[in-house]
C-alpha cells in the first residue's frame, strides 16, 4: 500500500503542478491534435498531414503522455488519497492504447482517441483540484 501524507511543502507542491500542468497540456494538445486535425489537413496538405496521422506520431505522443499522467495521479493520490481521478486518467490512456491497435477502422480510432483524451483531461483537472483543495 502506497503510504498517504497529506502534508505538502510549497516547493515540492511546485514540482507537483509543473508536473500535473505539463501532464494536462500534453492531454490538451492531444485532444487539440484529434479535433483539428481535419482542418490541418485541408489546409496543410503534404508532410505536416502525412507525420500527423502515421502511427509512430501516434505511439510518440502515447509514451510521452503515459509517464507524465502516471506520475501526475500518483503525486496527487499520495496528496489527497483518492483513487477516482487516476481510475479516470487510466481509462483515458486505455482507451488512448486501444487507438493504438493496428487495423482499427478510421472513424472508431478517431472517436477513441477523443474520448480517451477527454477522460485523460478530466482526470488531471479533477486530480489538480483535489491536490489544491487538500480533499
Amino acid at each position: 500500500m502506497i503510504p498517504v501524507s497529506r502534508k505538502i511543502s510549497p516547493l515540492a507542491r511546485n514540482g507537483d503542478d509543473l508536473i500535473e500542468g505539463t501532464a494536462i497540456s500534453v492531454s490538451l494538445l492531444c485532444l487539440v491534435h484529434c479535433l483539428a486535425l481535419p482542418v490541418l489537413l485541408l489546409i496543410l496538405p503534404g508532410l505536416l498531414g502525412i507525420f500527423a496521422r502515421s502511427e509512430i506520431f501516434h505511439a510518440a505522443v502515447f509514451l510521452v503522455i503515459a509517464p507524465f499522467a502516471a506520475i501526475a495521479f500518483l503525486i496527487g493520490y499520495r496528496s489527497h488519497g483518492q483513487v477516482a481521478p487516476a481510475l479516470l486518467g487510466m481509462a483515458g490512456l486505455a482507451c488512448l492504447a486501444v487507438a493504438l491497435v493496428p487495423g482499427l477502422e478510421e472513424q472508431r480510432e478517431y472517436w477513441i482517441t477523443v474520448a480517451g483524451s477527454l477522460l485523460l483531461v478530466i482526470g488531471h483537472l479533477l486530480n489538480w483540484a483535489k491536490r489544491r483543495h487538500g480533499h
